[in-house]
């Protein structure tokens, strides 16, 4: 009978630390960071914990990217990879980390996608010929 009550106790303690220990943190706002050149370095992330009104902001500075050794954006760490960003904080590519890969180069960063808009939405799109020119290319006369 002893233990039959001491393995209670101790469960309804388990019980009671376990309970009392987590937390539920609500996202309240999200803020970019600015560095002096004005690019987005960062965001600035603030929790709150409704029941009790406990707040709290979580930082997250991004790693500067160099190509050639000029600055071209900056790269946020996530879960699973990192998302690229440009200067001004818009998501432009990500980098999906495999470790599959690194058996056989232990270097290897992941496999990187990046998007690159075309400069102008003319130059994306082609030009259709006109029946005009269909006709002339196919020696048709119309008469």
């Amino acid at each position: 009978m002893k233990t039959m009550t001491k393995m209670l106790l101790l469960s309804a303690a388990a019980a009671l630390s376990a309970g009392c220990s987590t937390t539920q943190f609500q996202p309240v706002a999200v803020e970019e960071l600015h560095n002096a050149q004005g690019h987005v370095i960062g965001q600035k992330e603030v929790l709150c914990d409704c029941r009790t009104g406990e707040r709290l902001a979580r930082l997250s500075l991004y790693v500067p990217r160099y190509d050639a050794g000029r600055l071209v954006g900056y790269e946020e760490v996530v879960r699973g990879g990192s998302i690229l960003r440009d200067l001004n904080g818009k998501a432009i590519g990500n980098r999906f980390v495999d470790l599959r890969s690194r058996g056989t180069n232990s270097n290897n960063r992941g496999l990187t996608v990046v998007f690159v808009q075309p400069t102008s939405a003319r130059a994306a799109m082609a030009a259709a010929p006109s029946i005009d020119e269909l006709l002339r290319v196919a020696s048709i006369s119309v008469n």
